[in-house]
């Protein structure tokens, strides 16, 4: 995971991004005002209560606003070339390309309902807010089983104590949310990755809330998917080797072997670098060349310049 900044996301909307969205909002409303009037005809001819007038009101109301909203998917589906662009076609919690290619628009906060919080409506009024879309992969966006690892975020939005939810539009309670988000500086350096290819806390102290944001991040994304796992340590023994080859080169001759030297390099470089589309995995690569940092001058170089 790495940082995502939302001023870039903002600048690559549409010209006419705000009309589209009044016009789906205004067609969500009319959705909502035929249920309505549907409801109240229903209720005048059988009778009902007026405590049943207003429980069905509320089902009804509700089902259609979600049926409105998902009827107008193409809306999010609109920004998926521009947010894939930001991470170079990578995942935005995994980094994967390739090995998990179906890159659908997850809502940061789930727009259908919230798996901790049963009585939650979902942040139905974030269904079309550009700052709740994060790009990501099958596996982390959706619900997966496999023999070994489950995960996938699906509507999944755990918090951290006071457990109060924004469960309407007018509510203003300040939410703490536990799983990492990319587009906070803050929140992409709580993970780092083992030598095994592990998504782990990069958090020293158990008991801490840090801790617990970044494990349970770990397993609602499905960072330590097997094939991931495995194409990560892929990445440690390439970037080993590659070190192991750049100094064994050099210790031997320099000059007769500098373009290898430099061609070696380059290739490292496109591991550690996260805008080169060819390359997954690139906070990984960076957290294991670091192992070299202290030890080799030029891996420090390297890492210092920012690449």
């Amino acid at each position: 995971m790495h940082f995502i900044d939302k001023d870039e996301i903002e600048i690559r909307l549409p010209d006419d991004w705000q009309n589209k969205i009044d016009e789906v909002w205004l067609y969500v409303q009319e959705k909502i005002q035929e249920a309505d009037a549907a409801v109240r005809v229903r209720a005048a001819q059988e009778q009902w209560s007026d405590d049943k007038l207003s429980c069905e009101l509320n089902k009804s109301i509700a089902s259609a606003r979600k049926k409105a909203i998902n009827a107008k998917s193409d809306v999010w589906g609109q920004l998926s070339e521009s947010l894939s662009e930001l991470s170079f076609g990578k995942c935005w919690y995994c980094e994967s390309t390739e090995l998990r290619s179906d890159n659908p628009i997850d809502h940061f906060r789930p727009k259908g309902k919230v798996a901790e919080c049963p009585d939650h409506p979902g942040y139905w009024w974030l269904a079309f807010e550009w700052s709740n879309y994060r790009y990501s992969c099958t596996y982390c966006n959706s619900r997966r089983v496999n023999t070994d690892t489950a995960g996938g975020k699906q509507d999944h939005f755990p918090i951290l104590p006071p457990y109060t939810w924004n469960k309407r539009r007018e509510d203003e309670f300040i939410e703490n949310p536990i799983l990492l988000d990319p587009t906070d500086i803050d929140d992409v350096n709580l993970l780092t990755f083992n030598i095994n290819g592990e998504a782990c806390p990069n958090v020293d102290d158990k008991t801490s809330p840090l801790y617990k944001r970044a494990k349970e991040s770990v397993d609602l994304y499905h960072l330590n998917h097997t094939p991931t796992k495995n194409a990560r340590k892929r990445v440690y023994q390439t970037v080993r080797r590659l070190v192991s080859n750049i100094n064994s080169l050099s210790a031997q001759n320099f000059e007769a072997n500098k373009l290898t030297i430099k061609d070696l390099k380059t290739q490292l470089h496109k591991m550690i670098r996260v805008s080169c589309p060819s390359t997954s995995f690139n906070s990984a690569a960076r957290i294991y060349l670091r192992e070299f940092y202290n030890s080799h001058a030029w891996v420090k170089d390297m890492l210092d310049r920012g690449y």
